[in-house]
């Protein structure tokens, strides 16, 4: 009964893994001056967040079911990008890691054509336990890599999307790890 209540729950809001956001949001590329001047962003949200992005990545605006969005010069077919979305839980439900965990995995093997995943690792952030995936499929454009922690704090998921094209060189993969690891709960 707890599953079927957070299906109902999760689904009733679109883009639950948020691949495909991450995948074509577009956004003007910053401008050389732009890059001099700005060696990083740390996005803070009221929404117990911060994420730190390195020069390069810009802010995406309006980008639907995301809290914030950066993306990357186009690599191949598509621009590198990373999101972040949060979503509430209705304390009823007493919704675990294992519940989303499940979840996901299910929508994924649904939304991502050609998928393999390539590892899960539970991992911590700020003390908080985290389910870091890393998975491969056919994106809008070209074959992508993913990598997305996602987490449960305060009866509110946060998931973190990392999006990269195969083929990306691996300055760009080493700034995507960054930005992973960068990820932080703020206690709001």
């Amino acid at each position: 009964m707890k599953r079927a209540l957070l299906t109902l729950a999760l689904l009733a809001t679109p883009a639950l893994t948020g691949t495909a956001s991450a995948q074509t949001a577009p956004a003007a590329a910053p401008t050389t001056a732009e890059q001099k001047t700005i060696e990083a962003i740390t996005a803070r949200s009221d929404r117990g967040f911060s994420l730190r992005v390195p020069a390069g990545w810009t802010p995406l605006k309006n980008v639907p079911d995301t809290d914030v969005a950066f993306a990357f010069k186009t690599v191949g077919a598509l621009r590198p990008t990373v999101t972040v979305r949060t979503q509430d839980v209705e304390p009823s439900i007493k919704a675990t890691l294992a519940d989303f965990r499940d979840l996901f995995a299910g929508q994924l093997i649904k939304e991502v054509p050609k998928l393999k995943m390539l590892g899960e690792k539970t991992i911590r952030v700020n003390g908080t336990p985290a389910i870091l995936w890393t998975y491969t499929g056919d994106g809008e454009g070209g074959g992508v890599r993913w990598s997305q922690v996602f987490t449960v704090k305060n009866n509110r998921l946060y998931t973190v999307t990392l999006m990269i094209p195969n083929g990306a060189p691996a300055d760009l993969i080493e700034s995507g790890r960054e930005i992973l690891n960068s990820f932080a709960l703020t206690g709001k």
